[in-house]
């Protein structure tokens, strides 16, 4: 009471009444943790059944073990790159195991590939000579005024298009036809079969 008494004079008033308040509300707190610790004690015997087995973590886990044997038994994509050897021959045994046919099915394929690269080899080359022919016929009924190069630089792009594919079909018909990986100069200097086929 002595210390108290001493606390309370040489403290202005205002400043006493607030200790003495946060004394209060620290040993509510205090009372409060021995009451919330208690109950927790306890707490387990309010809880169902269900609870008392864990099944929530139960089921989280029979959750993770599935997400895991569904992602171990998901087919892993395939490698859909064409197979070369070193010396860039098709490797016709490897690229069937990566597309998980047979090689003779792999041949047909190639034999269907031929005869589309080469069908569009032709159409594309004969779009583009046609093209040719309508930029001609245009460019002889129009007035020489400088219009005709305007002309030519319009129609340009689009022969160049139509030519370039058709080169570019034509260039793959012949590596199915030589059976390797071929630049483009091996085919423009290609002494026999140049033609697609």
């Amino acid at each position: 009471m002595g210390d108290r008494e001493i606390t309370e004079q040489v403290l202005p008033p205002g400043e006493a009444d607030e200790r003495a308040r946060g004394q209060e509300r620290a040993a509510k707190r205090q009372r409060f943790k021995l009451l919330r610790r208690s109950a927790r004690g306890v707490s387990w015997l309010l809880a169902s059944p269900a609870e008392w087995f864990g099944l929530k973590s139960i089921r989280a886990g029979a959750s993770s073990i599935s997400q895991t044997y569904e992602d171990i038994r998901k087919p892993r994509p395939r490698d859909r790159r064409f197979k070369t050897q070193d010396n860039r021959v098709f490797d016709m045994v490897g690229t069937a195991f990566a597309y998980g046919i047979t090689i003779e099915e792999l041949e047909r394929r190639f034999a269907a590939r031929r005869r589309q690269t080469a069908l569009l080899a032709y159409g594309l080359f004969g779009l583009g000579c046609i093209l040719v022919l309508a930029w001609v016929w245009v460019a002889v009924r129009t007035v020489s005024d400088g219009g005709r190069i305007v002309l030519l630089l319009q129609f340009l792009p689009f022969l160049a298009l139509f030519y370039l594919l058709s080169f570019y079909q034509a260039l793959i018909n012949f590596q199915i036809r030589m059976g390797r990986a071929a630049s483009w100069l091996e085919y423009i200097f290609a002494e026999k079969e140049f033609l697609p086929q």
